[in-house]
């Protein structure tokens, strides 16, 4: 019954969504290209070996990783990789070209994920982390389509929402042929979910085995080099004013420090702009060249694919979706940089990850703005401070590598039995 209600609300909602889509193709333009994807009017193909999912940036990453080492062994291996967004879109191109065929993930109504599958005809599918619809889990079920769900992470807020209703979860996490946890904490929670123990394996995190590239601060911004640099990287609304806010109050006691901001959504940089200039702060925009200058007191990174090269200019990092209720973003790649993180309170979506790096003293925990300033002034006292906790960011990060061989070992094997 809730699983009927649930399409029918869908149905309801999608005109709403098409609305949606259309005011989000005026910015960024990106948005323009998904619409009759997203209902599963994509090209025939004959077969595929895989199909992806990823929703965004982060899960895209993940999938990048994972699809270059099965084509480093197998080159004719067929794949199709959905995203949601069109930043993961773009991180695949970059990253894959033509070696896969992309599409905007389908919306999840019966008859789209329908035609979408029969149209792609896949024979077995990779769900990044958890990104879970019933309707396409049903339905590949029926067809007897493994469904492997990688990289997978299981909050306790989330899984308490799913727990609202018992009985669609366990049907709807029972369909999966593999869930492959980041640790021992979220397994527990998919177990209570619904999952088959036998279907369960802790392979760790994938996103600690990416490859980081290194880069020349200087080919990110030209400037800033003997300054105190701080990073708010994925901030959201309400935080980027909060952000702001500390910086200016940071200058106050450290008149050279500066700031590189990078809000989390592309339709928000124009926003962004707007606030730092009225704050009457000197500004540059990563993506205009022109108005780049020394005397910047922050840099706003409006351009795309380009946050590791920022993590590398600055000396500490904020991670935004923290002040707010978001639930925090990934910190792997600031810790990889030896970079000391500092977040807020709310970073459920990443528990583990913090409470690791936070146990070892590799990040700080800040509760509001003010937190933040007095937190980043004792940061810019005692820089060998910050190289200690930098380094044992990235200890952290090297210690947990080795989870994409064993997501790898489950992918191949599931195929090779299909």
């Amino acid at each position: 019954m809730v699983k009927i209600t649930y399409t029918v609300i869908y149905y309801l909602l999608s005109p709403l969504m098409c609305v949606r889509w259309f005011f989000k193709s005026l910015k960024p333009p990106q948005y323009r290209e998904p619409f009759r994807q997203r209902f599963g009017f994509v090209a025939w193909h004959q077969q595929t070996d895989i199909w992806f999912h990823a929703v965004s940036m982060g899960e895209t990453s993940g999938a990048v990783s994972i699809i270059k080492r099965l084509l480093e062994t197998n080159s004719t291996l067929k794949i199709v990789v959905t995203t949601t967004t069109p930043t993961g879109a773009k991180l695949l191109h970059e990253q894959l070209g033509s070696k896969v065929i992309h599409y905007y993930s389908p919306c999840d109504l019966p008859g789209t994920i329908k035609r979408f599958i029969k149209r792609i005809s896949p024979k077995m599918v990779v769900v990044m982390e958890t990104e879970l619809w019933p309707n396409w889990l049903d339905h590949l079920n029926k067809k007897n389509i493994p469904i492997i769900l990688a990289n997978a992470r299981m909050s306790e807020s989330s899984a308490r929402k799913y727990l609202c209703f018992p009985q669609t979860t366990r049907q709807l996490f029972s369909n999966l042929t593999k869930v492959l946890s980041v640790n021992q904490a979220d397994a527990r929670r998919f177990i209570q979910l619904g999952v088959f123990e036998s279907n369960l394996q802790i392979t760790g995190n994938i996103k600690f085995d990416a490859q980081f590239p290194s880069s020349d601060p200087q080919d990110y911004f030209p400037f800033w080099e003997q300054c105190f640099v701080w990073i708010a990287a994925s901030t959201h609304q309400g935080e980027d004013e909060l952000v702001l806010k500390t910086h200016k109050k940071l200058l106050e006691y450290i008149p050279e420090a500066k700031l590189i901001l990078v809000p989390r959504h592309p339709e928000r940089f124009q926003q962004v702009a707007t606030q730092i200039e009225k704050q009457g702060f000197k500004f540059s925009r990563r993506s205009n060249s022109t108005s780049w200058s020394e005397q910047s007191q922050v840099l706003l990174g409006d351009s795309m694919g380009e946050l590791l090269a920022a993590y590398q200019k600055a000396k500490v990092a904020f991670i935004g979706g923290s002040l707010v209720n978001i639930g925090g973003h990934n910190a792997i790649e600031a810790a990889y940089y030896a970079k000391p993180i500092i977040t807020g309170p709310n970073y459920h979506n990443f528990q583990y990850l913090f409470d690791s790096l936070l146990e070892r003293k590799a990040a700080v925990i800040v509760e509001n703005a003010n937190d933040l300033v007095i937190v980043l002034e004792d940061m810019a006292d005692d820089l060998e401070l910050v190289q200690a906790m930098g380094k044992t960011a990235k200890a952290f990060v090297e210690s947990n590598q080795g989870a994409l061989d064993k997501v790898l070992t489950v992918i191949q094997s599931t195929l090779k039995s299909i």
